[in-house]
C-alpha cells in the first residue's frame, strides 16, 4: 500500500489542455518522494493519447488510469476515491504541477504532525505574464470540534491533503459513483428543475453542473446558504451561485471534513497553479 495517493482527473480535448497536462506529468517524474501512486481518471478524453506509455513511465512508481464516460470532475473524483489505496489523498489538477519536493515535504509533515488528519499548505500562482503569486495556507479559527463556518479562503485543490480515514468517516462528493442526488427538495434554496416547476422543488440532481453541486452542498449544509444564494425574494429569476470558479470543489471538500476534524496549517508553498 502505497502512502501516498495522488489523484488527478483530465479531459483531454485539445491541444492547449494536452500541452499542460505534459507538463504536470513531468512535475510528477520529478517528485523525490516515491512511495506514491498516481491515479488519473480519464473523464472521457477525446483526443487521442499514449495511456499506455504512461504506464510504463519508469519515473513514476505506479500509475493507476480509470478510463469512463465523461461526467465532469466531481464524479470523477468519487470514482479516484473508490480506487485509491494511499494512506493519505492529495489532489493534482492536470493543468497544475508540484514542486519537486512537495510529495516528500507532505510526507515529512505527515510524521511531524501524526495527531493531524489534515494538512493544508500555501500555494505559488504561476502567471502568463511570468510573474509569481504566494498565498498563505488556510487558517480559520479552530473550535472544540473542526473549524469555524467560512465561506471562502485560501484553499485551492492541491492545497491540503487527507488521511483515508476521513475519507472513509465521511465520504466524498455528493452523488457517489453515479453522481445521482435522487429527491432533493430544492425548496428552501429556490432552485426549480424548469421554469414555472410548482412548488415544492422536488427534483433529481447530477453532478455534472456546478449548480448543481451547489445546490447539494446548500442541502447538505444549510449554513452555507448565507454565502451562496442570491436574494430571490430581490431578485427571484435568478439561481444560487457556484461554490467557487467554476466549480469550488475543493472548497467543499474542506469544508466538510473541517466541521469535524482540525488542520494544520503549514507555511509551505509545494503547489504551482497556473490560472486558466
Amino acid at each position: 500500500m502505497p502512502k501516498l495517493s495522488l489523484i488527478t482527473p483530465i479531459n483531454l480535448w485539445n491541444q492547449d489542455r494536452l500541452d499542460k497536462f505534459l507538463r504536470c506529468i513531468k512535475s510528477v517524474e520529478e517528485q523525490t518522494f516515491k512511495d506514491f501512486e498516481w491515479v488519473i481518471i480519464d473523464d472521457g478524453s477525446s483526443m487521442e493519447f499514449d495511456w499506455e506509455n504512461l504506464l510504463r513511465d519508469p519515473q513514476i512508481p505506479s500509475v493507476n488510469i480509470v478510463h469512463k464516460e465523461h461526467a465532469e470532475r466531481v464524479i470523477a473524483y468519487n470514482h479516484a476515491f473508490q480506487v485509491a489505496k494511499g494512506d493519505w489523498f492529495a489532489f493534482l489538477d492536470s493543468d497544475d504541477e508540484l514542486k519537486p519536493m512537495a510529495l516528500e515535504r507532505f510526507n515529512h509533515r505527515i510524521e511531524e504532525f501524526p495527531k493531524y488528519k489534515m494538512l493544508n499548505f500555501g500555494w505559488i500562482t504561476h502567471y502568463e505574464d511570468g510573474t509569481y503569486g504566494f498565498r498563505d495556507p488556510f487558517s480559520p479559527e479552530r473550535k472544540k470540534v473542526g473549524h469555524e463556518v467560512f465561506g471562502g479562503g485560501n484553499i485551492a485543490n492541491g492545497s491540503f491533503i487527507f488521511n483515508r480515514s476521513v475519507y472513509e468517516d465521511l465520504g466524498g462528493y455528493p452523488g457517489g459513483m453515479d453522481g445521482w442526488v435522487k429527491g432533493a427538495d430544492c425548496t428552501e434554496i429556490n432552485y426549480p428543475e424548469y421554469v414555472n416547476q410548482p412548488k415544492p422543488y422536488i427534483r433529481d440532481l447530477l453532478m455534472n453542473s456546478p449548480f448543481n453541486f451547489s445546490a447539494a452542498a446548500q442541502l447538505e449544509f444549510p449554513e452555507l446558504r448565507q454565502y451562496f444564494m442570491v436574494d430571490f425574494e430581490a431578485e427571484p429569476e435568478k439561481i444560487l451561485k457556484e461554490l467557487g470558479n467554476p466549480w469550488g470543489q475543493d472548497f467543499f471538500l474542506f469544508f466538510k471534513y473541517s466541521r469535524k476534524y482540525h488542520s494544520k496549517a503549514i507555511k509551505e508553498y509545494l503547489y504551482i497553479i497556473h490560472p486558466r
